[in-house]
């Protein structure tokens, strides 16, 4: 299945279910969830769990950006940078999580701040580039963790696709 696809089977899931509707700070917790499993992923050297991970991260991360009216959702979720080997990141796959774990502080700090109309347009501004790198991010932990984006994801949603309640 193909990446657009794919964001646009989460986009509709999520609306049946009524999660688009939903308040952010209920999804940051579970961007929270998603992603302290996917550190313990790569903690406990479990390959499986760190690619349900990425695309339960890639789940949230439409929903989330749903909940905020983001234009063009799959523009902000699909990275699918590291198709080439050879461009994969320096960066070893902790460091890499550190730099994610970052971008979801950026995204948390902006949605527990109260604004004015102007900030408000900055914070928002924030998390759609915070959900930019964490997309790149989680491209490149696939690559380094010799998988890819696309497999996680497609992983994700033949996960949730089912799911009633």
């Amino acid at each position: 299945m193909k990446f657009n696809e794919l964001v646009e089977n989460v986009k509709a899931w999520s609306i049946a279910k009524g999660l688009d509707k939903a308040e952010p700070i209920k999804q940051m917790q579970k961007l929270s969830e998603e992603w302290g499993e996917l550190n313990q992923a790569k903690a406990k050297s479990n390959p499986e769990q760190l690619k349900d991970s990425i695309g339960d991260v890639l789940v949230v991360l439409i929903i989330l950006s749903q909940q905020l009216n983001f234009e063009d959702i799959n523009k902000l979720v699909n990275a699918n940078f590291y198709e080439d080997k050879n461009k994969i990141s320096v960066a070893s796959t902790d460091k890499m999580l550190l730099i994610g774990t970052i971008n979801i502080g950026h995204i948390a700090n902006a949605l527990a701040t109260e604004a004015t109309r102007d900030k408000a347009l900055f914070q928002r501004m924030i998390i759609e580039r915070s959900i930019v790198h964490l997309a790149y991010t989680l491209d490149a932990i696939a690559a380094r963790e010799n998988t890819s984006t696309i497999e996680c994801f497609e992983l994700a949603w033949n996960e949730i696709k089912g799911r009633t309640g």
